[in-house]
């Protein structure tokens, strides 16, 4: 059946500010917490790193939870009526720490941020998948979801011509405004969705407990199949976004102003480009749409090594290319997982949808954890220091970690998403054969 778009717009508006937190984290937090504030920063990637082995016992455990919970506003939104206090209070410790912070006050406010993120954004996430169980209808829910996702970032890209009306920000102005413009905005579009968006379906299926969930996981193929590939793409990407700031600032010599019309440019037309995306995902398949689009992403990247200093024109062609192929990553990977969600149930699985999520999220925010573990210290070792004006060894360094390693760290993926067994002719079998069984959606 095919959903509203007003209710799919409503259902999309929370993911702007979240996107707007992860982009924070990934993009922002690292700068602003060794070049504003002073923190060592290998110790901030490894703050990060721990943290996400935190992520690892908290994220399934949510997903488990919010499967087995059984309300009449259904298994989703309780969880995120519980979250989003929680989630408004560890972002403002987060992203307006006090003077004469320590790693100490950052890795308790690290940690109380990716709790109430996952209480949030599972059940979030979850949701969405349950909204629909088609094929095609979940690259529509997916492809709205990321749409907002993107306007998130454009709206971090578009603060400073808003607040500081031509006057270039510090990286520490930059973080209070969007701060409190997160701040504003969860309430405001969660709010509608909690109300309006309809709770969405669940397969009557046997619940599990978090470890036998976990453990019959390992007869849906597909789904591994696609967490390993996932894990190789976001790590890649990861590692050139947490150097992105760096790559921009020093390397080539521009202001954290130019870096966010970049972000602008790319991420406009990464919408003006999701139409095509949607539309070849429908017709050659979701994970063909990731391969020959999504990973373009790579190579594109390369571009930056034939980038002169200090010349915007370049950047600015970087930056559409890159727009031109993003939302194919952000849009089929989730919308893959739900598909393998109803292989799990043919496979003997319940219908689990937040752990699947859950596993999903956790790969995205491992592989954001370990960028940072892996392109800080690494651009450290090779003579690059944010505090210093380097020379240019350090800058080919920063530029390697930067622009090449993500390209072979993500190449295993290009492997493991060809011939990726379920397509839509396969995923349509698994729905009349689950109808077979008896297993009734209500």
């Amino acid at each position: 059946m095919k959903i509203s778009t007003w209710r799919l717009i409503t259902y999309s508006l929370p993911s702007a500010p979240t996107s707007i937190l992860m982009m924070m984290l990934v993009v922002y937090l690292a700068p602003f917490y060794a070049a504003e504030l002073g923190l060592d920063l290998a110790k901030i990637g490894f703050i990060f790193f721990l943290a996400r082995l935190w992520d690892a016992v908290i994220d399934p455990l949510v997903g488990n939870l919010s499967d087995l919970s059984k309300t009449r506003f259904g298994r989703r939104k309780p969880w995120i009526i519980c979250g989003l206090p929680l989630l408004m209070l560890s972002t403002f410790f987060l992203l307006q720490p006090p003077p004469t912070v320590t790693i100490s006050y950052l890795a308790i406010a690290v940690v109380v941020f990716y709790l109430a993120i996952t209480v949030v954004q599972i059940p979030y996430l979850s949701w969405g998948v349950e909204l629909s169980r088609d094929y095609i209808e979940r690259i529509r829910v997916n492809g709205f979801r990321e749409a907002g996702t993107m306007a998130g970032i454009l709206l971090v890209a578009g603060i400073p011509l808003i607040f500081f009306m031509g006057k270039e920000p510090t990286i520490a102005e930059l973080v209070e405004i969007i701060a409190y413009v997160v701040l504003v905005l969860l309430p405001l579009t969660f709010i509608p969705a909690l109300i309006w968006v309809p709770k969405g379906t669940q397969i009557i299926a046997p619940k599990r407990t978090l470890f036998k969930a976990i453990y019959t996981l390992r007869n849906n193929r597909p789904f591994l199949r696609l967490m390993l590939a996932s894990i190789f793409i976001w790590t890649g990407g990861h590692i050139y976004n947490s150097l992105s700031l760096f790559l921009v600032k020093d390397a080539l010599g521009f202001s954290p102003a130019i870096f966010l019309k970049l972000l602008a440019i790319q991420y406009t037309c990464a919408l003006l480009m999701m139409p095509l995306v949607m539309k070849a995902g429908k017709r050659f398949g979701k994970h063909y749409a990731l391969l020959f689009i999504g990973m373009a992403f790579f190579p594109t990247l390369w571009l930056f090594l034939l980038a002169a200093p200090q010349n915007l024109t370049h950047l600015y062609l970087i930056s559409a290319a890159k727009g031109a192929v993003t939302s194919a990553i952000w849009i089929m990977p989730p919308a893959l997982v739900a598909d393998s969600i109803e292989h799990g149930l043919l496979e003997g699985s319940g219908d689990d949808t937040g752990l699947y999520m859950s596993i999903y999220f956790f790969i995205q925010k491992l592989a954001a954890a370990s960028a940072v573990g892996i392109a800080l210290p690494l651009a450290s070792a090779l003579g690059f220091d944010p505090a210093l004006v380097s020379d240019t060894y350090s800058y080919e360094g920063l530029k390697f970690v930067a622009v090449i390693l993500p390209s072979i760290i993500a190449l295993p993926a290009i492997f493991l998403l060809f011939n990726y067994p379920l397509t839509k002719d396969r995923h349509d079998s698994i729905r009349l054969e689950l109808e077979k069984r008896g297993l009734k959606i209500n």
